[in-house]
């Protein structure tokens, strides 16, 4: 009789550790599908410091629900955290090193990874910015290597 009360005692356990697992999460997934960054390749037109947002003209809005929300070949404005904990700021990143939003350069191309800001209707919040290097740029940093 003691063995039965051991297992059921282990059976309740796990079944109430799946339990409280599923139910934390699952808002958790429901939080990151709703959160889920888009990709839009653009060419940089501007940043502005004062109203920390950065426009560029769009050449690729991306896939995805949101990606509906930018057109092809119009400018877009996203609203930038450059400062603060990198969980919460616009990182940036130009050839896979950090970089500052204020030091690229207008009509670089480059890769934002964005999501529509929770807090505000139709405002776009860049998490991301990829400074994408053209091929001459590569060539010249990279012909040392051959």
């Amino acid at each position: 009789m003691r063995i039965w009360g051991k297992r059921l005692g282990w059976a309740g356990l796990a079944v109430g550790t799946l339990a409280l697992a599923v139910a934390v999460a699952s808002p958790a997934a429901a939080q990151s599908r709703k959160a889920r960054s888009t990709q839009t390749e653009a060419v940089w037109k501007a940043f502005d410091a004062e109203n920390n947002t950065v426009t560029v003209k769009v050449k690729k809005p991306g896939r995805g629900k949101n990606a509906k929300l930018l057109k092809k070949n119009k400018d877009a404005t996203f609203k930038v955290k450059p400062t603060g904990s990198v969980l919460t700021r616009t990182t940036v990143a130009i050839n896979g090193v950090k970089g500052e939003i204020k030091d690229i350069p207008e009509g670089k191309s480059v890769n934002v990874y964005w999501v529509p800001d929770p807090k505000e209707d139709g405002v776009l919040f860049a998490r991301k910015i990829d400074v994408v290097l053209s091929e001459e740029e590569l060539d010249a940093r990279f012909q040392d290597a051959e």
